[in-house]
């Protein structure tokens, strides 16, 4: 990946170029008609998923999970457990309970995805939080992105059709 692909930064890369290509299901909506990321426990206190909706392939998204921890406040830390494309950034303790997580992800294949990461509790259990996403190739439309989501990097591939590589003569 990082030899044969160039970066760029773009400020709100993903938001809003190709207007009436966004996917948007009612059942992941708020009362206010927002889409949020949807966290599930799994196992309780140890385990959760965050469903992150539909990402773009080869680009890096900060990702926003907020987890319902009674005991967010007792100085929980990141773990060293992480993927490659994926890795929790910073831990905040929410008013009113929670721990919101900061997740740096790149969307690095197609379809599903899902990437695992592991937080420590002052007691030294882990907790685990499976990022989950659907993510769509090249050409095929611009997600709307969900609350918390923002695209802020795009990889190139220069074995794209936009290449102008000629090839072996």
């Amino acid at each position: 990946m990082g030899e044969q692909a160039a970066t760029q930064d773009l400020d709100g890369c993903c938001g809003g170029h190709e207007i009436g290509h966004h996917v948007h299901f009612s059942e992941d909506t708020d009362e206010m008609g927002n889409t949020a990321i949807v966290v599930k426990e799994k196992q309780p206190g140890v385990k959760y998923e965050a469903h992150v909706g539909f990402l773009q392939i080869l680009h890096w998204y900060h990702i926003t999970v907020q987890l319902p921890l009674k005991d967010a406040g007792e100085g929980y830390v990141i773990g060293d457990k992480h993927g490659v494309y994926c890795e929790a950034v910073s831990l905040k303790v929410v008013e009113g309970g929670g721990l919101e997580v900061l997740v740096n992800m790149l969307a690095h294949k197609e379809k599903l995805l899902k990437e695992t990461i592991t937080l420590l509790k002052p007691s030294g259990e882990e907790v685990k939080i499976i990022v989950l996403a659907r993510v769509l190739g090249r050409q095929k439309g611009t997600p709307m992105l969900r609350n918390g989501i923002k695209c802020y990097k795009v990889e190139h591939d220069e074995e794209s059709e936009a290449s102008d590589w000629q090839g072996f003569t």
